[in-house]
């Protein structure tokens, strides 16, 4: 499969926002996306996964812990891995 080619509209939303991402929408589905430049992609997503790790060391520095079903978080994340590789393009 080809990498698909930006628009004109997508290219110009894309210069607006130099070396990080921007929103596009599809007008059928109203679905949201993010345009990510491919060298900035692991940066954004390491950044990311260490913003939503502090805010689980911040809560447990608060003593807001819960209880982990391992079982059932694996149960969900086998399910959700099934659905993805299951649906069509």
């Amino acid at each position: 499969m080809s990498i698909p080619k930006l628009t004109d509209e997508q290219r110009q939303a894309v210069s607006g926002h130099p070396g990080g991402f921007t929103r596009v929408e599809d007008d059928q589905t109203q679905k949201v996306y993010f345009i990510i430049e491919e060298s900035r992609a692991t940066e954004l997503y390491q950044r990311w996964v260490h913003e939503q790790l502090q805010v689980g060391f911040d809560e447990a520095d608060r003593g807001q812990l819960g209880e982990w079903d391992l079982e059932a978080f694996l149960a969900k994340m086998h399910t959700q891995h099934a659905e993805r590789t299951t649906q069509t393009p």
